[in-house]
């Protein structure tokens, strides 16, 4: 109670109830846990989509013409994160992409005619008409390993000729077509998590599933998590018989069933 100078005492009012209950709430609020945070931070649901496409250029094939058209892909993707309740998740992914063009099977010396001419009668003569991705010429090196240009007439070695060149072979369009799932709930002391999908082409087929959790004991000092998961997929492909050579097929020749030119790969 304040003191005059005089020695009397003057009485203070107490401070008004609004005012105690606003310094209270204010002090509460700064508690760790208790201060509220605004709605918007805590929804986490969106769904994203995408497309994008890729296109290569032109291969230098050093003269020999080349009637194939470049890579190119185009993919369409979306995905998105749904809360089902406050405690249950649920999540999702489609991704479609086709392809198609000349595709680079491997890089040769320029010397290996790895692109070589293929010629064709005509009324008018003999013309270009596509170039090959065989290579079954022979290739000369010098001391330095260096590849030796021949003559194509004469076939007299010539000087080294350093270059290479990608050997080009054509592939078909094709669309791939992939979707995955996500399911995940959560309690006090555990959760669970699912999810699959599956992968579609002309030529393949896979698909999957997975399943994780945790368990938590001891007032959460001690968790224990588990997870398991399985993967089925299928082949039933047709190799190029121009690419063919190029291949390494040791790990599954007994898979391969030959069907004229070609060779049937059934996984």
């Amino acid at each position: 109670m304040p003191q005059h100078q005089d020695g009397s005492h003057q009485s203070v009012p107490p401070p008004k109830p609004r005012n105690t209950l606003h310094a209270l709430t204010s002090a509460a609020l700064v508690l760790p846990g208790l201060l509220i945070a605004p709605g918007h931070a805590a929804g986490t649901d969106r769904i994203n989509f995408q497309y994008s496409r890729y296109q290569e250029g032109e291969r230098n094939l050093f003269g020999v013409p080349q009637s194939l058209k470049p890579i190119t892909a185009d993919v369409l993707h979306g995905s998105g994160n749904l809360s089902l309740t406050d405690r249950t998740k649920f999540s999702f992914g489609y991704t479609q992409d086709t392809w198609s063009g000349a595709t680079p099977i491997t890089i040769s010396p320029l010397v290996a005619n790895g692109n070589r001419p293929i010629l064709s009668n005509t009324e008018a003569g003999v013309v270009v008409v596509g170039a090959s991705p065989i290579i079954n010429s022979s290739v000369y090196l010098d001391r330095d390993l260096n590849p030796i240009q021949r003559d194509p007439q004469g076939g007299q070695l010539q000087g080294k000729d350093s270059r290479s060149v990608m050997v080009m072979s054509s592939a078909s369009p094709e669309t791939r077509h992939q979707a995955n799932f996500g399911l995940s709930h959560e309690r006090n002391e555990a959760a669970i998590n699912i999810g699959g999908g599956f992968s579609r082409e002309r030529d393949y087929k896979s698909s999957y599933g997975n399943i994780g959790g945790r368990l938590d004991f001891n007032q959460k000092l001690t968790s224990v998590k588990f997870g398991g998961g399985y993967t089925h997929s299928e082949i039933g492909a047709i190799l190029d018989p121009d690419a063919s050579p190029y291949i390494t097929k040791t790990a599954f020749s007994q898979q391969i069933t030959s069907r004229g030119g070609s060779g049937n790969i059934a996984r």
